[in-house]
């Protein structure tokens, strides 16, 4: 009895872990994000709309949580014209490419200021909330994006209201 005790306050303990906020500036990929905890940085290559393209991905989990993730994604595009040539094919391909892995979007186009790119929201699959922003600037693409269980969660609209893509 008693060890079952000590195992649901541990659980307890676990499940009620606060946020740590950290504001994430980096300048070799141009972003700046406050993330909601500490994130890892990956790198990888991944087949897409537009062929190969390597990403540098700074992403986190909240502790014991592994259906929810914040994550940055910078992505260089490869040479060439495939997925298009101007700002609006580029994005509008990386928009049915996350249609096509996500369901329909509601998309919302960003202010001159902070594009060219757009902000979508979806239900995911698994009945969280996928929520996320896309900048395409200097050849590459820009994606944060936030997938939680709730779809009000105040630490979505922190980190991507934050979210920036630095021009050099």
């Amino acid at each position: 009895m008693l060890r079952s005790s000590i195992s649901l306050v541990a659980l307890l303990a676990l499940m009620g872990c606060k946020d740590d906020p950290r504001r994430i500036e980096n300048e070799n990929l141009g972003v700046a994000a406050t993330f909601p905890g500490p994130p890892k940085l990956h790198r990888h290559t991944d087949p897409g709309p537009f062929g190969e393209v390597e990403w540098f991905d700074l992403a986190m989990s909240p502790p014991g949580r592994l259906d929810e993730t914040f994550s940055v994604a910078v992505g260089n595009l490869p040479p060439g014209d495939k997925g298009g040539t101007t700002p609006r094919e580029i994005l509008t391909t990386f928009q049915n490419f996350l249609t096509y892995r996500l369901g329909a979007l509601r998309r919302t186009e960003l202010p001159a200021a902070k594009g060219p790119g757009f902000r979508y929201k979806v239900k995911g699959a698994n009945g969280g909330f996928i929520e996320g922003v896309v900048v395409l600037r200097r050849g590459r693409l820009h994606h944060a994006q936030a997938v939680v269980r709730r779809e009000d969660d105040p630490r979505t609209l922190a980190f991507l209201d934050d979210f920036e893509v630095r021009t050099r």
